[in-house]
């Protein structure tokens, strides 16, 4: 506009000065339709330089009220985004710290970045599975878009209904490219469904991809066992692979002690025996042995003791074996030298049990306190 305004004006001034120069008195005339403009040269140039300032004028009016328009407007709109990226922090600090109550606060009245909706939503349910309210995160967690709802997997597991992403870890974990965290996540979504024909599926590829230690691969087995009958529990255990029975193998036993099948596995728990490092895995397995007898482990248990009678973990293995048989007395005696602050907790329920059944009442009490 600037440059218009001055090539005119030096269009103007050409004019104006040619007829001095050539020392002619110049007129102009323009003719549109029916209507005539005449007039000399330098009344030409005088309007034409008052039509170009009254323009110049003109344009920087309308630039300052345009201005006033969009600086009212940004700033209007800067605090708006303000005040939703002050919503979404505070509600991301308030569940770092697990105040789950200010994540309510923070979220339920207010809008966010348009980016951010779905991490408004994550955080909305988690804080609802905080509270107990299942029903309400779920609700949350369905509105979360297609394309974020893996990364909140943890969220749906959480709700206990984890059906609405299966689908979509199958996808993800069937990848050639798919990480541990992903196949990690699609097991435990097998697991809390109970489609164990799938895990069976996956399990060798976890093996391979190093995806679960020795105590996590425990936990995928005695939900595998547990979902098996009874009769059927040795034979899938047997079809495993070699390397895959090694770390289903402390699942197994457990399963069968529980089911108060010790008699068939009492060998597998005998060479335990023998090994210090498998003691306490023995007196876990142990832990929730029921109705059974099995007098060759406990003598085996007793005369290892005698050579180490502060093997805490064979005293532990011991009370629980004697609870499994009904020698409540017994039990109660080893849990009175074993049981201490470190594995009172993982042990009380089993101690409980011989103090009540051995008359000491006081003492169960006290467990359950």
């Amino acid at each position: 506009m600037i440059g218009l305004i001055i090539l005119i004006v030096a269009i103007v001034v050409v004019l104006a000065v040619t007829p001095f120069v050539l020392d002619e008195k110049g007129y102009v005339l323009i003719s549109f339709n029916n209507t005539t403009i005449e007039g000399t040269i330098v009344s030409f140039c005088i309007m034409a330089v008052i039509t170009a300032v009254v323009l110049y004028l003109t344009y920087k009016l309308i630039r300052y009220l345009l201005s006033i328009y969009h600086n009212t407007k940004h700033g209007f709109f800067a605090r708006s985004q303000e005040r939703k990226q002050a919503a979404i922090e505070q509600a991301l600090w308030s569940a770092i710290n697990d105040d789950y109550e200010h994540v309510e606060q923070a979220l339920s009245g207010n809008s966010v970045p348009d980016k951010f909706e779905d991490i408004r939503l994550a955080l909305l349910a988690k804080a609802a599975l905080a509270n107990n309210q299942t029903d309400k995160a779920l609700e949350r967690l369905f509105e979360i878009s297609p394309e974020h709802q893996l990364k909140v997997a943890k969220l749906w597991l959480a709700s206990g209904d984890s059906s609405a992403i299966e689908s979509q870890m199958r996808v993800s974990a069937e990848s050639k490219k798919a990480t541990a965290l992903e196949l990690k996540l699609y097991t435990e979504v097998l697991v809390q469904q109970q489609h164990f024909n799938a895990l069976e599926d996956v399990l060798p590829r976890l093996l391979r991809k190093k995806v679960f230690s020795s105590e996590q691969w425990t936990r995928v087995f005695n939900a595998y066992f547990s979902a098996l009958p009874i009769e059927k529990i040795t034979h899938k255990y047997k079809q495993l692979p070699k390397k895959l029975q090694a770390y289903a193998h402390t699942a197994y036993l457990a399963k069968m002690a529980a089911l108060g099948q010790l008699a068939v596995i009492e060998g597998d728990l005998i060479k335990m025996v023998k090994h210090n490092e498998q003691h306490n895995q023995l007196a876990y397995i142990l832990n929730g042995a029921a109705n059974a007898d099995a007098i060759k482990l406990q003598t085996c248990i007793q005369e290892r003791l005698k050579k180490d009678e502060s093997n805490n973990a064979l005293l532990l293995a011991l009370a629980c074996l004697a609870n499994a048989q009904g020698d409540y007395d017994l039990a109660a005696r080893v849990f009175d030298k074993a049981l201490n602050s470190e594995n009172k907790k993982q042990y009380a329920e089993q101690a409980a049990l011989s103090y009540s059944k051995s008359a000491q009442t006081e003492k169960a009490l006290v467990l359950h306190q």
